[in-house]
């Protein structure tokens, strides 16, 4: 008895197809932050706990205002994409599950990527993060070690003189 190796082939192709478009993420919003940034958010997958997701939720217009107050326009070879989605962190011994918000910048021409994981719990203050705290991780994390993007900040600092 002879297998048809061919139709067995096109079934499994056509199967791998399917399930490689279902497992594609879909994006809720992509927010324009200046003319060359970009802020690109996921929507939360039905395996993320409700009070978890809500807590990705109310963070993310603090995410796009930091995110504002600590970039500005430049040309459009230095073009900055984030992508953000929300994901569940277990930590310590007893497991707690806490919200989190992985993070992943490019700049365009650039072969560097940056992903960036923040817990959305703030231990110093026993609840959701703050504005200080969300700018200082996309600061640490993200923006400054981006050889391809020049930060606000550092442009409005100015060199000192060469004596």
């Amino acid at each position: 008895m002879r297998f048809p190796i061919i139709p067995l082939f096109t079934v499994l192709a056509a199967l791998g197809l399917c399930t490689n478009s279902q497992a594609q993420e879909d994006f809720d919003r992509e927010t324009e932050i200046h003319r060359n940034v970009r802020l690109t958010e996921t929507a939360v997958t039905p395996n993320i706990p409700a009070n978890l997701a809500s807590q990705y939720q109310k963070f993310l217009p603090m995410l796009r205002d930091v995110l504002k107050e600590n970039t500005k326009d430049q040309a459009d070879e230095k073009s900055l994409v984030l992508n953000v989605s929300a994901g569940v962190k277990e930590v310590g011994a007893a497991k707690t599950k806490r919200a989190q918000a992985l993070v992943t910048a490019f700049c365009r021409n650039s072969r560097k990527e940056y992903i960036g994981n923040f817990i959305l719990h703030s231990y110093a203050s026993n609840g959701p993060v703050n504005r200080e705290e969300t700018e200082q991780f996309l600061r640490k994390q993200i923006l400054e070690p981006m050889e391809c993007y020049v930060s606000a900040e550092s442009v409005l600092a100015s060199p000192k003189p060469a004596r």
